[in-house]
């Protein structure tokens, strides 16, 4: 079904028409209007002075003090509401007029419409995410399913405004202004108050996680510790080297912390757990339900090991279990209850304020293989798979490049048992706040046996950006413009495109972690161009680099540990351990896969290795896999063949054979075997990365991905594995 939008036409001819600023503005409120650099074309600031229609939102920013700053020099983004945009904002909030609104929250609307950097409609993606001056996300859907009056497709910003298809892309010589229809109100809510708004489509859902007072733990938003402490560390690192690139690392402007929350609506419990839900049920007999369906996910034996559910409760003078103690309805607010556990398993320790942040797409050849993210929970122990769908891996799947939970397509790894998973979608609301996100499924989650035994039994690849969640929440993880290759903005403190800036972390910033005071640990910003994958990658650095992490949550069982990673030759030499134990030889990331001691056939550094495959490739099918096991038996495996790096030429994450380069065919790209690892039950696994070789300041270690794969499928004896 198709939604229309009725929008205001203005029928006028822009005065000017000029080409945008190239140079990007720092917004900077304290500095005096005299200090700007003001073009004499018009600016966003004449936009609004010479166009009757923007009377109102023009008051509103002159009250706000900030026709200065519309005046200056810049590359803007500027969303200005309309006249009827205004009036309705006006009688919503109940204001005469206005002069009757603060001068403060004038203020708070003109930055909550204005992005630093020039984005033209024509480049987003159907879903985009920018930040406004507030630091808060505006998040842009052009689905095709919102049209205006005269059919053409609308783009939405924050479920509230639409943006006038007439007056669009309209550049003044400080950026490009976007007229829209509505005034965009950040919503500037804390924890539950965003669930507590509107719930009317998941009254059982938010009653369960009221009742077990998970509503309450929602209320982190930023560590005031580091607040004080941040400024022991500058502002900015110079003169950081990885590689042959000189970098300048920007120190986190905060440690903020964020939950995104996957929600079951009534109407899913009521069709599809029929046996349980029914709509004429009181509350207290639909949480009871909701209760039963938990005691069912996490009843076994091995969920018992695997959460500590049989462990003695200290102090405890009756010597009862977890299990013994907690396992009634009267405990649901008890970490070990099965209620408190069921929705815990449906939040995370990250906010996701749109699918534009889910999955990180880029860099993935999504003929072969599905862009998948592994992530934590607030159940400890446990792990939640993210997963962008496409019909190429998956024939029946229902919507075809959706995002589902815990999907599973048919495989040699599952016997060919399928697991659909839970379907996501958007709520037809503000879904967002300033900590705390949601989004509907379509079915329940569980960590349970079929998660553990048929979803999680294949090669787990996981991209370090995601083990650590202050990368998500502090804006880390796909922000920029990674299509924006390396330049001067990398050795600038104004950074790149759409902030793109490279991050130094202090020692203390990553929870569950330990980095040593001379360590450097560097987050480069994402670019596409780079042979990491998706093209982002850790580095660290430092004279004596040492640094100390959690492996992500797995069920117990016997994996191999491998580190992914692109080589150089000015790289450095690391011993690895596990739970303090080193592990083999130190690792060292300066020889390539054609290096003796790694033993693989590769056509130059980038050509095709398959000539069945490719008349470009050299080497046949029969002699890459001899040549896989011997690089096997070197404790190696070449890089996968549903990674790319390089750009097809557009701003979207997509392969061309033409222009981009599969990893699989590209000697610097390659994965290590650390050892195997004996992952126990209700432990948590750490491991070291400590140098013990660097050359001067550059001999960087990569933290790019690293793989968990059950023996079963790569050990000896196995059902082999895929390249992919």
């Amino acid at each position: 079904m198709k939604h229309f939008f009725k929008a205001s036409k203005l029928f006028y001819v822009s005065l000017l028409v000029s080409t945008h600023a190239v140079l990007t503005h720092s917004c900077n409120d304290d500095l005096p209007a005299n200090s700007y650099y003001t073009f004499t074309g018009e600016m966003m600031s004449d936009y609004l002075k010479s166009r009757e229609d923007f009377s109102l939102f023009k008051r509103i920013v002159e009250r706000a003090g900030q026709m200065d700053f519309l005046a200056s020099r810049g590359a803007l983004t500027f969303f200005p509401p309309i006249n009827s945009g205004v009036e309705k904002f006006l009688q919503e909030k109940g204001y005469a007029s206005v002069e009757e609104i603060p001068a403060s929250y004038c203020d708070t609307l003109v930055k909550a419409c204005l992005v630093a950097r020039t984005a033209f409609t024509y480049n987003f993606a159907q879903t985009q995410q920018e930040n406004n001056t507030l630091d808060l996300p505006l998040i842009i859907q052009t689905s095709g399913d919102t049209v205006d009056a005269n059919g053409m497709t609308l783009s939405i910003i924050n479920r509230q405004a639409a943006i006038i298809n007439e007056l669009k892309n309209d550049s003044v010589e400080n950026g490009v202004v976007h007229p829209v229809d509505r005034v965009l109100v950040p919503n500037t809510s804390l924890g539950s108050s965003l669930l507590d708004q509107k719930h009317d489509e998941y009254t059982i859902f938010y009653e369960a996680l009221r009742r077990t007072a998970l509503l309450d733990s929602l209320a982190r938003y930023r560590d005031e510790r580091y607040e004080i402490s941040k400024n022991k560390y500058p502002a900015f690192r110079k003169e950081i080297w990885s590689g042959p690139q000189q970098y300048v690392a920007k120190r986190p402007d905060h440690r903020y912390e964020g939950f995104t929350l996957f929600i079951v609506p009534d109407r899913v419990l009521y069709e599809k757990y029929s046996q349980h839900f029914n709509e004429n049920m009181t509350m207290d007999e639909k949480i009871d339900a909701l209760y039963d369906l938990a005691v069912e996910k996490y009843g076994d034996d091995v969920s018992a090991q695997i959460f500590g559910l049989n462990e003695i409760v200290p102090g405890n003078h009756e010597g009862k279990t977890y299990k013994e103690l907690y396992w009634n309805r009267n405990s649901l607010t008890n970490r070990h209850n099965p209620l408190n556990m069921f929705l815990s398993y449906h939040i995370t320790d990250r906010l996701f304020e749109s699918t534009a942040k889910l999955v990180n797409c880029w860099g993935v050849y999504t003929a072969v293989a599905n862009p998948t993210e592994w992530i934590n929970t607030l159940l400890d122990f446990s792990t939640l798979k993210l997963e962008r769908v496409y019909s190429t891996i998956d024939p029946d799947v229902e919507h075809a490049a959706g995002y589902y939970l815990n999907h599973n397509h048919a495989n040699l790894y599952n016997s060919y048992q399928r697991v659909r998973g839970a379907y996501l979608t958007q709520p037809d609301a503000d879904n967002f706040s300033l900590n705390v996100a949601y989004f509907y499924i379509d079915d329940v989650l569980a960590y349970d046996q079929t998660m553990r035994n048929n979803i999680m039994n294949t090669r787990l690849r996981m991209d370090f950006y995601t083990l650590w969640p202050e990368l998500t929440n502090n804006d880390m993880r796909l922000s920029g413009n990674p299509t924006q290759a390396y330049g001067p903005h990398d050795n600038s403190e104004n950074g790149g495109e759409a902030g793109g800036y490279n991050y130094y972390l202090p020692s203390g910033y990553l929870k569950n972690t330990q980095v040593s005071e001379n360590s450097i640990f560097f987050v480069q910003r994402q670019k596409v161009y780079w042979s990491s994958m998706h093209g982002d990658e850790i580095n660290l650095l430092g004279t004596s680099y040492d640094v100390t992490f959690r492996l992500p949550n797995v069920p117990p069982g016997t994996y191999e540990l491998r580190l992914g990673y692109p080589a150089m030759e000015d790289r450095g030499i690391a011993q690895i351990y596990l739970d303090g134990v080193p592990q083999g030889i130190p690792i060292d990331m300066r020889f390539r896969a054609n290096d003796p001691r790694v033993g693989g056939l590769y056509n130059g550094l980038s050509g095709d290795r398959n000539s069945d495959e490719s008349s470009n490739g050299i080497y046949t099918t029969k002699q890459l896999e001899e040549n896989a096991r011997t690089m096997k038996n070197n404790g190696f495996y070449s890089a996968p063949k549903s990674i790319f790096y390089n750009n097809d030429g557009t701003d979207a994450p997509r392969y061309s054979p033409s222009s981009c380069i599969l990893q699989y065919n590209l000697a610097d790209t390659y994965r290590r075997k650390i050892c195997n690892v004996q992952i126990q039950p209700h432990t948590h696994h750490t491991v070291r990365v400590r140098s013990v070789f660097v050359q001067g300041n550059r001999g960087c270690l990569i933290l790019d991905y690293l793989e968990l794969v059950p023996i079963d499928i790569c050990g000896a004896g196995g059902i082999g594995e895929d390249l992919y």
